[in-house]
């Protein structure tokens, strides 16, 4: 029914794909030279760039088939009710219209789902937990009938009263949502006796930090279509990050086996964290059981605004404790946290966020705690950095503050109080591979300098510039839980190497950062290496693309697999030519015997079918392990770290920010590749621009107010940075594919707080709400008897 005779689906197939492939290699493979890496280290251009630029890849709204239906949902209008009837007739008498899934046509064992906490209805059934939860799924000829048939179910509530904040859920007689109650987390962690060192302090700041939710915004809105294969193979082409989770709900949901069931993921248009719980994949593939056809289903932008997964809105209550000489004595931290309907990624959220309290900063005493409600708002899940921006937002002011009252450099401050070698963190873990200074040290001259220059400057009418500086520090995978990742190589008579690895790239270029690290493990041209990812028949389960870790998790298992290809490679050559295994070298995309140098796709030409036999195979599972009752353990095999630095300009007589210059400064260990990871701290750097100054989800009883690109505020070209200036500090992990971490999250996270100091430097008022955007920081300027910042 498609052509998937490619290496990977989303790429097409070998007629499209083989032309592109020889193009690709032109100017990406450099000249024989002999070094060892080759490929590690360089920016290597994109392996699906020509794809893309062609208009050739394959994103699932695009998809068409024959006999295709158009899937619609229907969605509740209120935030809380008990459902009294779905009437579906007046829908099911539109022409056009072929079947219609309710709850009612659902096993009632098989209709809750989760990425946790199996918790939320595919479709709902007896009550509504919250506006945009699905009811219904019309699937017909069209769009155009479905949505058309959509607007005639009938369906009649009986409203309940609804639960719109975290104190409201907490409060004594409050509603229970869920037969467990209303509490998704409550968890805390206690080091030291942080009453007395707060008690003793010379300094006590004292703050409470609130952020509204936000949407993912990705261009690409969660899109699918189902479909049985000719080998009866229930088939579905996503967009998602997380392939493997789809296909083991899909077994439990549709009750068919695990060898029944494929999910291919599509390219994928954006995702940040909003691609991994369920949406379409489920209702698609009920209905494709049930009518035998393909169905295919498109969100609308409206659609993803009002009924997907936002970020958490926090309330952070903060207490941090220091001494005249910069030491920080204590933090005491208190979250109370909005989960929205379900439970999604709530617990993640909350314990990466216990985990994170101090980082990357040794304090002595520390107490955290954090309660994550249900509520009758939309769920919050997944979002880039799990919830760490808005902890660091509060941690980072608070840093800045006290420094501000002792009358210290923000840089001397950090460095007084920085992580290193040898510290252990509020979990116990001995921290290692640590490079916090070193991003304090790059940026530290930047902000001298820039600062004797702005106290210089003289700016027309009421506009003010400032600085402000914020770090991080952030572990990479999933907190305290094994999440291992698998990569198998293969090679063909041809030459062309399959590299068969589980975690899907969404869009940052993981395949060819995996690619180059295959290439110098095996010694081979990465222009031959084919990668297969987010196929759930083709690869093995190695978790999401999420929480940073596909560089250092899955590139450590390429690095095994690469080096395992090699040895098999090598000890085939060897027994083929009846050569000790010493004298068989492969590297620089050629084999080496004796003396004589072969090129590698000519040995393979010779050794045939025989190299059907080689399967090399690798598998990176960390020893991470944190008890979630004590919070004592190892969460993460390696953090990564940053300082970045802002210079913003305000007008005092209009509210408006602008950043004329961003610096940021990343320990992401070895670089594999450098352009891909600049690309990410820029990306991010703007996205927390975003998320400073502009992003919010206006929500009114229940009811999202601006679900549309139109009246959802987001940092545009305009608005980005002048100049966005990234250094990369030298700091191998050894624990990492040749010394690499991961960079992607950790770029989002310090900008809020940076902007929040530039604007405090500038202007002399501290916000602590995000988004400052322009009513709030005119209201605040407002406020006050005189601005004092720097002219």
């Amino acid at each position: 029914m498609i052509d998937e005779s490619g290496e990977k689906f989303a790429l097409g197939g070998v007629a499209e794909q083989r032309p592109w492939q020889k193009l690709y290699k032109g100017f990406a493979d450099p000249a024989h030279d002999g070094q060892t890496p080759t490929y590690v280290g360089r920016s290597v251009p994109r392996n699906d760039v020509l794809y893309k630029v062609r208009g050739k890849a394959r994103y699932a709204p695009n998809i068409t088939m024959p006999n295709m239906l158009h899937g619609r949902f229907v969605r509740s209008t209120v935030p809380s009710a008990r459902l009294v009837s779905v009437d579906v007739s007046a829908a099911r008498a539109v022409p056009g219209v072929v079947y219609i899934l309710t709850a009612a046509e659902i096993d009632p064992a098989r209709l809750h789902v989760g990425s946790l906490v199996e918790d939320t209805p595919i479709l709902a059934k007896d009550v509504v937990r919250h506006v945009g939860e699905p009811i219904a799924v019309i699937a017909a000829e069209s769009r155009e009938v479905a949505e058309h048939a959509a607007t005639l179910v009938e369906i009649a509530y009986e409203e309940t009263p609804a639960v719109l904040t975290p104190a409201d859920a907490l409060a004594e007689g409050a509603p229970q949502l869920h037969p467990q109650g209303n509490t998704i987390a409550n968890l805390s962690k206690e080091r030291g006796d942080v009453a007395r060192a707060l008690a003793e302090a010379d300094f006590v700041i004292e703050g409470t930090y609130v952020n509204e939710p936000i949407d993912h915004c990705f261009l690409e809105a969660q899109s699918g279509i189902s479909f049985f294969d000719e080998d009866g193979v229930l088939t579905l082409l996503v967009s998602t990050q997380y392939p493997h989770f789809h296909h083991k709900q899909l077994e439990r949901v549709t009750g068919l086996p695990h060898d029944k069931i494929r999910v291919i993921q599509t390219v994928v248009g954006g995702a940040f964290g909003g691609k991994i719980d369920n949406t379409i994949e489920c209702v698609t593939c009920l209905i494709t059981m049930a009518t035998g056809r393909p169905v295919k289903m498109v969100l609308d932008a409206e659609e993803v605004f009002s009924s997907t997964t936002k970020r958490h809105t926090m309330t952070i209550r903060h207490r941090l404790g220091g001494m005249k000489d910069g030491r920080i004595t204590a933090i005491d931290m208190d979250i109370l946290a909005d989960g929205g309907a379900y439970t999604s990624y709530s617990p993640i959220v909350a314990g990466r966020c216990v985990v994170h309290t101090a980082l990357p900063y040794d304090i002595p005493n520390i107490k955290a705690h954090i309660c994550t409600t249900f509520t009758n708002n939309m769920t919050a899940g997944a979002m880039r950095s799990f919830g760490i921006v808005k902890l660091a937002f509060a941690t980072e002011s608070q840093i800045n503050k006290l420094a501000e009252k002792i009358g210290m450099s923000p840089i001397q401050i950090r460095r007084i109080n920085a992580v290193k070698d040898g510290t252990s963190t509020l979990t116990g873990q001995t921290l290692s591979a640590v490079g916090f200074t070193k991003t304090l040290d790059v940026i530290e001259p930047i902000y001298e300098a820039r600062k004797a220059e702005l106290d210089k400057m003289t700016l027309a009418g009421g506009v003010k510039r400032g600085l402000g500086l914020a770090s991080l520090g952030y572990g990479i995978g999933y907190s305290g839980v094994r999440n291992p990742s698998t990569a198998r190589l293969e090679v063909l008579a041809d030459g062309t190497v399959i590299a068969n690895c589980g975690t899907p790239d969404i869009g940052p270029g993981s395949d060819t950062t995996l690619a180059q690290i295959a290439a110098d493990a095996a010694g081979i041209s990465i222009a031959r290496i084919r990668v297969v990812s987010g196929d759930s028949t083709k690869t093995d389960d190695s978790g999401p693309t999420s929480a940073s870790r596909t560089t250092y998790f899955s590139g450590n298992a390429a690095l095994v697999a690469g080096r395992d290809f090699a040895r098999q490679f090598r000890e085939m050559v060897a027994e083929h030519y009846a050569l000790p295994l010493d004298q068989v070298r492969l590297d620089d995309d050629r084999i080496h015997l004796s003396n004589e140098v072969h090129e590698f796709a000519d040995i393979c030409a010779v050794l045939g079918d025989r190299l059907k036999t080689l399967k090399a195979y690798g598998v990176f599972n960390p020893d991470s392990a944190l008890d979630f009752v004590t919070f004592n353990g190892n969460p993460y095999p390696t953090y990564t770290y940053a300082t970045q630095l802002a210079e913003i300009e305000v007008d005092t007589e209009t509210g408006k920010i602008s950043v004329p210059h961003f610096w940021a400064a990343h320990d992401a260990g070895r670089l594999v590749n450098p352009m891909g990871a600049e690309g990410q701290i820029e990306g991010g750097v703007v996205m927390g621009l975003g998320m400073a100054l502009y992003e919010k989800i206006v929500r009114n009883g229940g009811y999202i107010q601006n679900p549309s690109f139109r009246d959802y505020l987001l940092a545009g070209p305009k608005d980005a940075p002048g100049t966005i200036e990234t250094f990369f500090v030298e700091n191998l992990d050894d624990s990492g594919p040749y010394g690499a971490k991961g960079v992607a999250e950790a770029s989002l996270i310090p900008v809020p707080a940076a902007i929040a100091a530039a604007l405090h430097d500038a202007a002399g008022i501290w916000l602590s709400a995000m988004p400052m955007d322009q009513e709030t920081v005119f209201k605040a300027l407002n406020a006050q008897p005189e601005p004092k910042g720097k002219m």
